[in-house]
This record gives structure tokens, C-alpha cells and sequence, in this order.
């Protein structure tokens, strides 16, 4: 899979674009469970907190997953929900350029 990293446009060129693709660091998604206000922590190597994560639920939580937010750390980050729902979620962490 392949990512999306914002780089400066002078810097746009088919060797840079070759080179996102084979530094691809995404964290691979596993199966991972929504726990409410108690969180589900997922660690990382990244040491800083410059990054993006996306989330996003694998089956349809019916209207009960609620609000969906994160809090970042140097190596972790902790996923929250304000609903119910304790399905699977899928999840990407992008580094920022």
C-alpha cells in the first residue's frame, strides 16, 4: 500500500515519487479493538509525535462507536471512542515529511 507524504512542489519529480514508495513506513494493520474512554494503545517507533493517524472501523458499528479520537506520544498512541462499539479497527500511522 502505498502512502501520501507532502513534499515541497520543486522537489516533485518520478525518482522522489519511486522513493516514497519504497520507503513506505506504515505501521501494518492488525486487529485491533475499539475500548472507549479506556483507549487501545497501539506503540510505534517513530520518537516524536510529528504524524498522522487514520482509523477506521472494519464492520459496521451500527450507530454505536461514537466519536472517534486519538492522543499522541513519542512511541504510542491511543486511540479512544466515546461509543459502545468494541469492534476491530483498522489503522495507519503517517510520519509527517
Amino acid at each position: 500500500m502505498a502512502r501520501l507524504t507532502w513534499i515541497n512542489s520543486t522537489d516533485v519529480n518520478p525518482a522522489n515519487l519511486n522513493k516514497l514508495t519504497q520507503d513506505a513506513d506504515f505501521i501494518p494493520p492488525a486487529a485491533v479493538a475499539f475500548a472507549g474512554s479506556s483507549g487501545r494503545t497501539i506503540t510505534h517507533n517513530y520518537g516524536h509525535t510529528d504524524y498522522q493517524v487514520i482509523v477506521n472501523p472494519v464492520a459496521d458499528p451500527a450507530g454505536f462507536l461514537g466519536e472517534v479520537w486519538y492522543s499522541k506520544s513519542s512511541n504510542t498512541v491511543v486511540i479512544y471512542n466515546s461509543g459502545s462499539a468494541t469492534g476491530n479497527f483498522d489503522y495507519v500511522i503517517i510520519p509527517h515529511a
